[in-house]
């Protein structure tokens, strides 16, 4: 038993009062107050009473059913020229759990689904809650043995897949990987007739299910909705456990207090539904709300602003390289004076974001924070540049940072074993306290099917004995006016001459360099050296080459210790299906030319030179200073 429990409370209040009076005297502060206190109306009359539904087993299926009573007529989905309204989503999920069903799929079974951006979709996911059965959600960008590890650790039952996805699945099954019965649908009726015979038809068994509505199979807050995936840009991905009580409590809180949806409102989405922030923020908030959500498979410079006017989209989800490729992209004669008033998203970078808003004109940006299995998230209500958000009442320790040295891979701890608060500015790993019983679904860490997995992300005795916390592998940094910044993953952050280095404040600086469109960073081993060496990504203007002296310049915006010791310039970033840069390959292929075959150039003593084999064996030889 913690004694001294009491007084630490007391002692936290204390200084959380402090930290008011002295806050309020400054505007930055009282704006986040005011903020915060504005949104309370749309989250008694909005998301609060979707909190009580969940307890009695309130689901965004259910969520859908209603709106099909109340409005069937009303358009739930648009996609290309398909228009879907509430009744017609009610008659496909229950055409989906009748197929479900009859295809051998019971309560508490998992199906893994493969599908391209579409009303479908939606038809799937709810489809599988009206039968009783959780959807696994797997990145269509995946083959192989990551794909073969994504169905078998759901433990799915059977696999739903779109005709267009389904050819890494039958290379699986040729290579003699064992796979549950596949279930394909969006395919002509001859197509492929000869791999088919090994698989079901699915459009048929919808055509075919009966006409009458499936009963809705019962269920509680605390029972799986979907499985979504941790990206998978290192390792396997794991399926994260998502609740019916959290996806209807983060699409109620986006819906009305983020995204303030209402009448005559439409959310457009090109964001994957396999990920959370498309399907539980997203849509989510659409499903609660009853507003018509836009879809595009795959983003497309060149029809968004087509797509925002011809949707009429007043709101828009986004990740923020899809920001930044908007940014970069030729002006369009749709950008200006479209009817969006609002983007919501992470990860839009501060050198991004007034370029952004102010050229295609967009009111209001909300940047939040959030992970997938976390049981927490910030949101950014005042429009902040460069901030995921604020933090009410930092002190009571809900949300804290605390120090994190990246090159041991530890936490630092205090003369009694635990774990160190960071002070503000300092750099620290996000930790949100894991309490007995969540107040909200909103704030339960349900973690992953492996409970090895689940466990790893659960620190204990943090700060007294018997404490825990979910850890986020996330680095971050907050100011005086507990405004919290997102500085960089845990891995992405190196040690270069004693310094900490986040490669994405480095990639931020440098992108403004003449004639560079991307730029993305990473530390690597460069023998006869301690630490890592930043290495600088980089992808030009079509036609340009690298100015070495222009990017010099650039560079010196930095600390000399931040300033990448090397730069390679390729032809294209790699991305995952979320736009999240995959940058193990540039760490493990390293600065060596005698393995890399783009351009390479070394940091000097006043100017970026090519780097060629003779000069990398002056850098390895120490010859050639970094």
């Amino acid at each position: 038993m913690d004694l001294l429990a009491p007084f630490r409370t007391a002692r936290a209040l204390a200084q959380t009062v402090g930290d008011l009076a002295t806050g309020l005297s400054r505007s930055t502060f009282r704006d986040a107050w005011l903020a915060e206190l504005g949104a309370i109306p749309a989250l008694t009359t909005g998301a609060a009473p979707w909190l009580v539904r969940t307890f009695v087993g309130g689901t965004l299926e259910s969520a859908a059913r209603k709106h099909a009573v109340e409005k069937p007529h009303a358009t739930a989905f648009l996609h290309d020229d398909t228009r879907w309204t509430w009744a017609d989503l009610d008659r496909r999920t229950s055409a989906v759990a009748w197929t479900l069903e009859r295809a051998g799929a019971a309560r508490g079974d998992v199906i893994a689904l493969l599908g391209p951006n579409a009303p479908e979709y939606f038809g799937w996911v709810l489809g599988a809650t009206r039968a009783g059965v959780t959807a696994a959600l797997v990145n269509t960008h995946l083959e192989g043995r990551p794909l073969h590890h994504a169905i078998t650790s759901a433990k799915a039952r059977l696999v739903i897949v779109h005709a267009s996805l389904v050819e890494p699945l039958r290379a699986l099954r040729a290579s003699g990987h064992a796979l549950p019965p596949i279930h394909v649908y969006g395919a002509d009726a001859d197509e492929h007739a000869n791999e088919r015979a090994h698989e079901h038809d699915a459009d048929a068994a919808i055509a075919h299910a009966p006409s009458a509505p499936y009963p809705p199979a019962p269920t509680t807050d605390e029972g799986d909705f979907v499985y979504i995936y941790t990206s998978g840009t290192t390792g396997l991905p794991k399926p994260c456990r998502i609740s019916h009580g959290r996806a209807v409590m983060a699409g109620a809180g986006f819906g009305h207090v983020v995204f303030e949806l209402g009448e005559g409102d439409v959310l457009y989405s090109v964001l994957p539904l396999y990920h959370a922030s498309a399907l539980m923020l997203g849509g989510g908030a659409c499903l609660t709300t009853g507003t018509p959500m836009a879809l595009r498979d795959g983003f497309s410079a060149r029809a968004f602003w087509p797509d925002v006017h011809r949707y009429r989209a007043t709101a828009m989800i986004y990740i923020g390289e899809l920001c930044r490729y908007l940014l970069a992209s030729p002006e369009h004669p749709l950008e200006k004076n479209s009817p969006l008033r609002i983007a919501a998203g992470n990860g839009l970078r501060p050198d991004v974001w007034p370029g952004f808003q102010s050229r295609f004109g967009i009111p209001v940006i909300r940047e939040f924070y959030a992970a997938t299995e976390a049981p927490g998230f910030i949101v950014n209500l005042t429009g902040r540049v460069g901030a995921v958000g604020h933090v009410p009442l930092r002190r009571t320790g809900w949300m804290t940072l605390v120090r994190y040295d990246v090159e041991t891979g530890e936490h630092l701890r205090d003369e009694r074993g635990f774990y160190v608060p960071c002070e503000r500015g300092e750099v620290g790993e996000l930790l949100v306290r894991l309490p007995e019983r969540p107040l909200t679904p909103a704030t339960e860490y349900r973690g992953y099917t492996d409970p090895d997995a689940t466990q790893k992300k659960v620190l204990t005795d943090v700060f007294v004995k018997g404490d825990r916390y979910f850890r986020s592998g996330d680095l971050l940094r907050f100011d005086e006016d507990d405004y919290f910044y997102f500085v960089d993953r845990i891995g992405d952050t190196y040690r270069w001459k004693g310094e900490n280095v986040s490669t994405a404040e480095v990639a931020d600086v440098l992108t403004s360099a003449p004639g560079v469109t991307e730029a993305t960073v990473v530390g690597v081993r460069v023998p006869g050296h301690e630490g890592q060496a930043g290495l600088a990504a980089i992808v030009l203007e079509t036609g340009a080459t690298f100015d070495a002296q222009g990017f010099w310049k650039a560079a010196q915006e930095l600390p000399s210790y931040a300033q990448p010791r090397f730069v390679r310039v390729i032809s294209a970033m790699q991305t995952t299906g979320t736009f999240k840069i995959q940058k193990n390959g540039l760490r493990q292929e390293g600065v060596d030319p005698n393995v890399v075959n783009d351009p390479l150039f070394v940091r000097g003593e006043s100017g970026y030179v090519p780097l060629d084999v003779a000069r990398w064996h002056e850098v390895v030889d120490g010859r050639f200073r970094l």
